[in-house]
């Protein structure tokens, strides 16, 4: 006879895992810290996008969630998570859906001169997963960064000119993150 736990993917086991665990321990960002801000980039307005997406929403939010973040714990990846979201809710840069939102012009990165067609979803990768659990848990509404609609990662990037004129309001991982409130 075979065993019923056999049966249950890796995947679903990581997902229940890691919802679990957000149950538990729920995400408190560490307080910004305003001097530690640098000098800027400069950024034209930015544009919707041309490139259509292949992807449904969840799986375009979760490869911009992967590419943003794969090398961040859980806790990074649903920060990121949640700057999507707070984007759509606010229609900031954002038309209020996820396409308008990761694919506009010179907004997320990973969309910068590549097309969401050039990425495939891999259902058998932990961290692609671990993208995908960390958008649909922030659905629900969950404060993890309060109200953030920017970040960056300061050791790869220099700080872009918004980081000058935005509140810093968290620190998870390598990003920080800003809202669009002044100081």
């Amino acid at each position: 006879m075979k065993h019923p736990l056999r049966s249950v993917h890796f995947s679903t086991v990581i997902g229940i895992g890691a919802f679990a665990l957000c149950l538990l321990f729920p995400l408190t960002p560490t307080p910004a810290n305003s001097s530690d801000m640098g000098m800027a980039l400069s950024l034209s307005s930015p544009k919707p996008s041309a490139h259509p997406s292949p992807h449904t929403d969840d799986i375009l939010a979760a490869l911009t969630i992967y590419l943003e973040a794969r090398g961040e714990s859980f806790a990074g990846k649903m920060a990121v998570a949640a700057v999507i979201r707070n984007r759509m809710n606010h229609k900031y840069h954002s038309d209020g859906t996820v396409k308008g939102t990761v694919l506009r012009a010179k907004q997320f990165e990973p969309w910068i001169g590549r097309s969401p067609g050039e990425v495939t979803f891999d259902p058998g990768n932990q961290k692609m997963q671990e993208s995908l659990l960390a958008w649909e848990l922030v659905q629900d509404g969950r404060n993890v960064v309060n109200g953030a609609v920017f970040f960056y990662n300061p050791t790869l990037v220099n700080a872009p000119r918004w980081a000058e004129v935005h509140r810093k309001v968290a620190t998870i991982g390598g990003h920080e993150f800003f809202n669009k409130h002044h100081m």
